[in-house]
């Protein structure tokens, strides 16, 4: 393992010695060399937001609302998204959505995006709902989140019956 950094993302990084040989054989395995380090604590209010690399901005909830979203975005375009619904009051975080643009699929940003989720509120109890496409399906039994746990009460209620 080699530390570099990467000028497309701006930040440190970590380059694999035997992935980068076996790319010197097959140019089409050339994205697994190397892994940008991103701190998914680091989040931007969107109008402090880096314009260059890969950032993480943070949208505050609305008002009168308990859901916040998170992207991700390279060079000011996005690449991604989470939102995620918390209730101080049960103290459960629920990740609602998450979306990452077909380009940029199977290069870890989903994951990079519910570790963000995960890090804006580390001592809440988490869930994740099954979603129901083949791909959201598949991305999220990759993911360490129980398919099961207590609903907030309050969601609930303004929801009305589930």
């Amino acid at each position: 393992m080699t530390q570099t950094y990467s000028h497309r993302y701006r930040l440190h990084g970590t380059l694999c010695e035997t992935c980068r040989i076996i790319e010197a054989r097959d140019p089409s395995e050339r994205r697994l060399a190397e892994w940008a380090q991103l701190d998914v604590t680091d989040q931007h209010l969107p109008a402090a937001a880096p314009q260059q690399g890969l950032a993480l901005i943070a949208h505050p909830p609305e008002t009168g609302t308990l859901t916040g979203r998170i992207e991700l975005v390279l060079d000011g375009a996005a690449a991604g998204a989470v939102t995620l619904t918390c209730c101080p009051v049960c103290r459960i975080a629920t990740l609602d959505y998450v979306h990452v643009v077909a380009e940029y699929r199977r290069h870890g940003y989903g994951r990079t995006l519910v570790a963000a989720a995960h890090a804006r509120t580390p001592d809440y109890r988490w869930t994740a709902p099954l979603p129901s496409g083949g791909i959201a399906q598949a991305f999220r039994a990759r993911i360490p989140y129980p398919p099961a746990a207590p609903l907030c009460v309050h969601r609930q209620s303004s929801e009305g019956p589930q």
